[in-house]
């Protein structure tokens, strides 16, 4: 399964004035990520055991890793079975992925490396996510129906102990 290609975002409406990595630096984000909290394939661990420590620390560059060993492509083949568990909700199309980084790096989506990303904070809004477990917009409309039902059940009932 694919879940993102360079290719796909390098099309009429990608910045004429931007490189082909910036196409893929939201995409190597979450790679790295998946990588360096245990989600990734066999491939990946082998491929980058004698360079995990410049890779953590941004040396390495994941969008460059991304290009030149993947090819722009980011598939299933990438990740292990939680990793891809993971990534089918919170990447897939109903997936909060694409709108939790536009809303922290909107700004910078095509138009700037990957350096210029805060790594520590991007990290934290993917474990938050799966801490809260609410990856998929489906998921997310529910909570709010069910937050909004016991807010006004919970209403109703002060409202009456008043009374």
């Amino acid at each position: 399964m694919k879940y993102d290609d360079v290719e796909w975002h390098c099309g009429e409406n990608f910045p004429e004035d931007s490189p082909r990595e910036y196409a893929a630096t939201h995409i190597a984000l979450f790679l790295k990520w998946c990588i360096l909290n245990g989600f990734s394939s066999e491939y990946h661990k082998i491929l980058l055991s004698p360079n995990i420590d410049d890779f953590r620390n941004g040396k390495l560059a994941a969008t460059r890793y991304l290009l030149e060993e993947n090819d722009g492509k980011f598939t299933s083949e990438d990740l292990n079975g939680k990793g891809n568990e993971f990534a089918q909700a919170y990447y897939g199309d109903d997936g909060l992925y694409f709108s939790d980084y536009i809303d922290e790096f909107g700004d910078l989506l095509f138009v700037a490396p990957e350096e210029e990303h805060d790594f520590e904070k991007f990290s934290s809004i993917l474990e938050e996510r799966m801490q809260c477990e609410i990856l998929t917009e489906t998921q997310r409309q529910k909570t709010r129906t069910i937050y909004l039902i016991y807010t006004f059940i919970f209403g109703t009932l002060i409202i009456c102990c008043l009374v």
